[in-house]
């Protein structure tokens, strides 16, 4: 049902006003529970799917092809472009993860259940699909003992003090579903940020932390993304080679920070750090989704206790079970599609296609950010090669799908030629790459373009690989 911005204000209201009132009569969870009943009353029956969460495993002769249902459920992108991997999860519609489709669990090697894998390269301009036509499928499973390194960060500021009891109980029953190989660490955050429990192993000594803890660090103020980058410190001393999973417990208000997302993905990525968030009642939500997406991780929405409980125990199955994927991606700045193809051999002629997307611009980044991209030009002058427009299509595609996103051009030379005479050639070379992208439909209004000479290089220039360094196009991003 589409509804127009003043009926959903009305509605918002009509939440925060019934919400006051109920506060007298019930709290937490049970409060949480009369607002989405009054919301699915006002709005009426929601077309939209439930999710399915994962709460067991089915082995593959015992399942109801029929039944199935087939997701990307995280996208890794720390090796681009020499390599994808993304987690793929078969279940079915009472959420039992589908085992023995692929090696080392495979008990079927005359089957082939993954069948094709393709991408599609862009969104508005220019849009392409390439085949991969190799790939390689894992499977991940209770017989993989993986040690995870979790830090579940829970909000404590004025905006979650009503489902503070729920906050409470959800704590504890995320660290009792703790798997014995995991280490866990528990911290809490308003506008400031507090570590109750480094990672661990002890789960009783976990719990007992906590129950001493608890009441600590309660705040009128919320800032989310600050505790984030706080929490990736809690990883600092933990093995590189074990996952690191940052769980964050939030409604997403935030009226504090200072930091943008794309310090916060930038520092997530360096550190190998998984985002995942579970979100309390009616979030915040647009910025926890990019951060999310942007890290490997995965958006939660909860309203109830069921729910939550369900979406702790997807995050701790699904990140055991699972099938890996891996491939060589085609070369694109920008959004990639997956289509990944599975055909069971008793679901007559129908294929199963899960998808996902990532991006692999850096338009993630901040307002004031840059970035560099490999547009060339011969020597001495400044048409762009013919090997270099493919990139001016990506930027347009990344425009047309981002419409606030604004841009300086920026031209840089090596010291080849003498100042003058480089900086009138980085002037017309920016100006060329303008004229190339606004050319293709994207308004004068939304670029500017700059030349720089040789006045900021990026590595000395005493040899042709360092000299190469300096002959480039930077970006900077003006709005977003």
């Amino acid at each position: 049902m589409a509804f127009s911005k003043y009926k959903i204000l009305f509605l918002i209201v009509l939440l925060i006003l019934t919400g006051c009132k109920s506060a007298n009569r019930k709290k937490d969870f049970a409060m949480m529970e009369e607002q989405k009943e009054l919301l699915e009353e006002i709005i009426g029956n929601d077309t939209t799917p439930k999710p399915i969460y994962i709460t067991g495993t089915k082995p593959v002769w015992e399942a109801e092809a029929d039944k199935l249902l087939f997701d990307i459920y995280r996208i890794k992108t720390d090796y681009y472009p020499d390599s994808i991997q993304f987690h793929a999860r078969v279940y079915d519609s009472s959420g039992n993860f589908i085992t023995n489709l692929a090696n080392p669990y495979k008990t079927h090697n005359d089957i082939e259940y993954f069948t094709a894998l393709n991408e599609q390269l862009g969104k508005h301009y220019n849009i392409r699909e390439e085949n991969i036509p190799q790939f390689t499928v894992r499977e991940f499973g209770a017989g993989d003992s993986i040690p995870f390194n979790i830090a579940l960060t829970v909000d404590y500021s004025g905006s979650m003090m009503p489902v503070m009891g729920a906050i409470f109980e959800g704590t504890e029953i995320f660290i009792d579903m703790k798997f014995p190989t995991d280490n866990i660490a528990l911290a809490s955050f308003n506008r400031n940020f507090i570590l109750k429990s480094p990672l661990q192993n002890d789960k009783q000594n976990l719990l007992k932390i906590f129950r001493e803890k608890k009441n600590e660090g309660k705040g009128a103020f919320s800032s989310v993304k600050e505790a984030i980058i706080n929490s990736v410190r809690i990883f600092e001393k933990a093995d590189l080679d074990d996952p690191r999973i940052l769980v964050v417990f939030t409604d997403g208000d935030d009226n504090y920070s200072k930091r943008g997302l794309g310090e916060i993905i930038a520092r997530a990525k360096r550190e190998n750090i998984n985002v995942f968030v579970v979100a309390f009642g009616y979030p915040k939500s647009a910025d926890l989704k990019i951060i999310t997406s942007n890290t490997g991780g995965k958006y939660y929405q909860v309203h109830t206790k069921e729910e939550m409980i369900k979406a702790f125990r997807d995050i701790y199955l699904s990140l055991r079970y699972y099938y890996l994927f891996t491939y060589k991606p085609p070369k694109f700045w920008g959004w990639h599609t997956i289509f990944a193809d599975l055909k069971m051999p008793s679901f007559r002629d129908k294929t199963l296609v899960a998808t996902g997307e990532y991006d692999t611009s850096d338009l993630w980044k901040d307002v004031g950010d840059e970035f560099t991209l490999p547009i060339l030009f011969d020597y001495n002058k400044y048409d762009i090669k013919e090997e270099s427009i493919h990139l001016i299509d990506e930027i347009v595609d990344n425009m047309l799908s981002r419409p606030r996103l604004r841009l300086e051009i920026q031209g840089h030379t090596d010291n080849i030629g003498g100042v003058d005479f480089n900086q009138e050639l980085s002037e017309k070379r920016a100006f060329a790459v303008y004229e190339a992208i606004i050319s293709k439909g994207i308004s004068e209004d939304r670029l500017r373009y700059k030349g720089f000479g040789l006045s900021q290089p990026v590595a000395t220039n005493d040899t042709e690989e360092n000299r190469a360094k300096n002959r480039r196009t930077n970006f900077v991003v003006l709005a977003k």
